[in-house]
């Protein structure tokens, strides 16, 4: 009967790995989009990314993915009224308290983090720089995607930050945007990010299988946090740049090596160390959700430090679910079979994200 519940425990926890999303970014957010406001003199100028693929779900640009960025920009520019209508009715401009009468100035095409962009230039008449400044977005949240962000970044009348258009959060207004509600957003974002990125999520899950002591579970940790914050902030703040070609691969690779380790269990000091050094790859992959402006300002700071905070929370439940059920699990003698079976889950996955996103 043992025999059978250990059989049934692995078939289990292997077919739920092998079942999560198969793909080469790992991550279900697929819309996620950026915006950069200033102003001008008598112009406000806006800078808006939104995912080229998602906006031709209600747009029909007449292109496939894979297709060369001259054709996409193409299919963009042919297409502009139409997303100019489109932005008029989900991307509205509030001048003292009147709707502003804007223009899509230009069109191109911007690939970030291995996605394509269509990058739309907007410009709105404003009397002064002393205008009061509201926001309403509404982009994709009730007709294609109600799990859509908007990351903007602004400088008005020298009031530099960041903020995050949601579903919930659909209102901007220049000026009133507190340091508390930034903190908030962010931190939100930030577990958002880990809860969606499977990838991220089994490399924790590997981590913490190797552990046999919470103190153990502390220290990888603690050692992977010391890491990725670092990358993060270095990377969000545009100090150091890497391609993702290069670190989405490694990312899936460390699933693959971490769960390797756990079956043969290399020594402690080899083990932090490569911890470390995943971590520090690992931080430039979080940091691709960040996408802030050039300038660093101790707003933009304020929003990486909530972010990984975010993040942090993100692990901390993995965690606090996952090890109690581990140890209690490891009483039992089938339990060999149950973590055998799940590392060659997270290896398989593994193996199969670094191949996917070699060759993407």
């Amino acid at each position: 009967m043992k025999k059978i519940i250990a059989g049934f425990a692995a078939f289990i926890c292997f077919i739920t790995l092998t079942l999560l999303p198969i793909n080469a970014s790992a991550h279900t957010d697929n819309s996620e989009g950026y915006s950069k406001i200033t102003v001008e003199k008598d112009k406000l100028h806006i800078e808006l990314h939104l995912d080229f693929f998602e906006l031709g779900r209600l747009i029909d640009f007449g292109v496939r993915t894979g297709v060369e960025e001259d054709l996409l920009n193409s299919a963009l520019a042919k297409q502009r009224g139409a997303v100019a209508e489109y932005l008029d009715s989900h991307f509205e401009v509030f001048i003292d308290g009147a709707k502003a009468r804007g223009a899509v100035i230009s069109t191109d095409i911007e690939n970030r983090v291995g996605r394509d962009y269509a990058k739309i230039g907007l410009e709105f008449p404003i009397p002064s720089d002393k205008s009061s400044i509201q926001i309403h977005y509404s982009v994709f949240f009730d007709d294609n995607d109600s799990m859509h962000r908007n990351i903007m970044s602004y400088d008005l009348d020298n009031k530099k930050g960041q903020f995050i258009f949601n579903a919930e959060d659909r209102e901007f207004n220049a000026g009133k945007e507190s340091l508390a509600g930034q903190f908030l957003r962010f931190v939100q974002l930030g577990f958002h990010h880990i809860m969606i990125g499977y990838d991220h999520i089994l490399f924790v899950i590997a981590l913490v299988f190797g552990a046999r002591r919470i103190s153990d579970v502390l220290k990888v940790i603690s050692i992977f946090t010391l890491a990725h914050s670092i990358t993060l902030g270095l990377t969000a703040l545009k100090l150091v740049q890497f391609p993702a070609d290069i670190i989405e691969p490694l990312i899936a690779l460390s699933i693959a090596f971490v769960a390797v380790e756990n079956y043969f269990g290399f020594s402690p000091k080899y083990r932090f160390a490569v911890v470390f050094g995943f971590g520090l790859i690992h931080g430039v992959g979080f940091a691709g959700a960040l996408q802030l402006s050039n300038d660093v300002t101790w707003r933009s700071i304020l929003s990486i430090f909530s972010f990984n905070i975010g993040v942090e929370a993100g692990q901390a439940l993995i965690i606090l679910i996952l090890f109690p059920l581990l140890v209690y699990i490891r009483k039992f003698k089938w339990s060999t079979i149950v973590q055998a079976a799940a590392t060659v889950g997270i290896f398989g996955m593994g193996i199969i994200w670094y191949f996917e996103r070699f060759f993407a």
